[in-house]
């Protein structure tokens, strides 16, 4: 891999409450599965290139254009780059229909 991966608190906590949400549609074990393929996603594209993702267009538009967007399936992963030190820090995981500056301002007041 060319960059190292970190996951955050908060994206552990934004994937534990995205999993809870999808296990209503999908069941417990398929909303597991989800999870983790999640998780082994954003390590590998993310460890191998993160630099073909965009910059998150729903927070360029406050402003913030730290904060890059990887769309797989139905869902979105939120990561920032430092490139100086080579390392992809995921963010939050998020289903792809779901407002990014909603959840930044839920994020604010947790």
């Amino acid at each position: 891999m060319n960059y190292d991966v970190d996951f955050t608190q908060l994206s552990y906590k934004t994937l534990a409450i995205l999993s809870r949400y999808m296990e209503d549609f999908l069941g417990e074990e398929e909303a597991i599965r989800l999870g983790h393929q999640l998780l082994d996603f954003a390590t590998n594209k993310l460890g191998d290139n993160p630099l073909q993702f965009p910059v998150s267009h729903e927070l360029e538009a406050l402003g913030i254009t730290d904060y890059r967007v990887v769309l797989v399936d139905n869902y979105k992963i939120l990561f920032r780059l430092d490139e100086k030190a080579r390392v992809s820090y995921v963010m939050a995981f998020l289903r792809q229909k779901q407002n990014t500056q909603d959840l930044l301002y839920q994020i604010t007041i947790w």
